[in-house]
């Protein structure tokens, strides 16, 4: 991995099939997501799986993957998987992060069956990109917060900016500034509204946010669409659009 590898950096991505009726079955495959990744101007991304969580079939196809962009891996976290623990000590060299995802699995960050994925992550400094939504009691950023807050050791990205809503975006971005949160970062996939994001900047600054786009379900061309509409300077849309995600995964190399 490079310099050039964070040019352009998307810090979410999905790999695989979704099993959830919402997304209707959408699918994807690390060939066809390079192509619209480098399509959108991207250099690297990372990629983790959908909600069927193959986590080993998509490790494979990453470390097999010799081309443009570079994809860093990470891995699904659902408690209720046999074997987890043991293919997370056995590929820790080849993880870069752990995606929760409390809606899917019906758990807050903060439910006890969580602790150890936790836990490994600040031992071994993996960043962990936490779902945020609407869902309050079980996916709302406050939530997220608190546990950043009993792991000060793990760099966490609040995904969606916080719950993808202007009140729960600037609530975030609010909160992590007031309680001078230094682990906790906003991932800008999903927020349509440059002008939330704009809010955002000025809340907690350039070096708060990480650009992801929800691929395979959003195309990263619109998102950094959104982020270009801020007239950022060149210094600060660096940070956001890769600069902010290779120092936060960079505590792993």
């Amino acid at each position: 991995m490079n310099d050039d590898t964070f040019q352009v950096f998307d810090a979410h991505v999905h790999v695989g099939r979704w099993k959830t009726l919402d997304f209707a079955g959408r699918t994807s495959h690390l060939e066809d997501v390079a192509d619209v990744l480098t399509g959108a101007g991207c250099t690297g991304a990372l990629v983790m799986p959908t909600d069927e969580a193959d986590n080993q079939g998509l490790l494979d196809a990453v470390k097999a993957w010799k081309k443009r962009p570079c994809f860093l891996f990470a891995a699904w976290i659902n408690p209720e998987v046999t074997g987890l623990e043991g293919f997370l000590s056995d590929h820790l060299a080849d993880i870069r992060a752990l995606k929760f995802h409390p809606s899917f699995q019906r758990r807050p960050i903060t439910d006890i069956t969580y602790r150890p994925f936790l836990d490994l992550a600040g031992r071994e400094g993996l960043p962990a990109v936490v779902h945020c939504g609407r869902w309050r009691e079980i996916a709302g950023y406050e939530l997220a917060l608190e546990a950043a807050a009993a792991h000060p050791d793990v760099p966490f990205i609040l995904s969606h900016m916080g719950g993808d809503s202007p009140g729960l975006v600037t609530g975030a971005a609010t909160a992590i500034r007031d309680g001078r949160m230094d682990n906790v970062y906003l991932g800008t996939e999903s927020i349509r509204e440059y002008w939330l994001v704009r809010r955002a900047l000025e809340i907690v600054g350039p070096e708060k946010l990480v650009f992801g786009s929800d691929h395979n379900l959003n195309h990263p061309a619109s998102f950094l669409a959104v982020v270009d509409a801020l007239d950022l300077s060149d210094t600060d849309r660096k940070l956001v659009v890769g600069g902010n995600a290779r120092r936060i995964l960079a505590s792993h190399d």
